[in-house]
């Protein structure tokens, strides 16, 4: 085998062994995006109380009413921050994060649980 016939062999060797590694994710990727994904979860659900808060808050300024009316408006914010985490959940990110699992099946009734 001339030298040539080897560095070509070793091109596609080498060639070959790069694509199985950027085809491959490992752990460390999956809990890094599971990281994001729980941020993101949390950073919906803390803007959507927030943003709601500081409306009820300029609202309570311009009117006089503090706090009544951010007080209010706090179980709205709540309620859309919950709201972005559900549809968070069903987005295509989470999808491909929990491999297409749905919910739970239902747990199976223990030995003890006999009526």
């Amino acid at each position: 085998m001339t030298d040539s016939d080897r560095l070509k062999n070793l091109g596609k060797k080498i060639d070959k062994s790069l694509e199985e590694r950027r085809g491959a994710s490992g752990p460390d990727s999956q809990e890094g995006s599971a990281a994001g994904l729980a941020f993101r979860a949390v950073s919906e659900l803390l803007v959507g109380l927030l943003v709601c808060m500081a409306l009820g808050w300029g609202a309570d300024k311009y009117l006089g009413t503090a706090p009544w009316i951010m007080l209010a408006m706090m179980p709205l914010g709540l309620a859309a921050g919950v709201m972005n985490v559900m549809r968070l959940s069903r987005s295509q990110q989470a999808e491909d994060l929990l491999g297409g699992k749905g919910p739970m099946p239902p747990s199976v009734k223990d030995d003890d649980d006999e009526d």
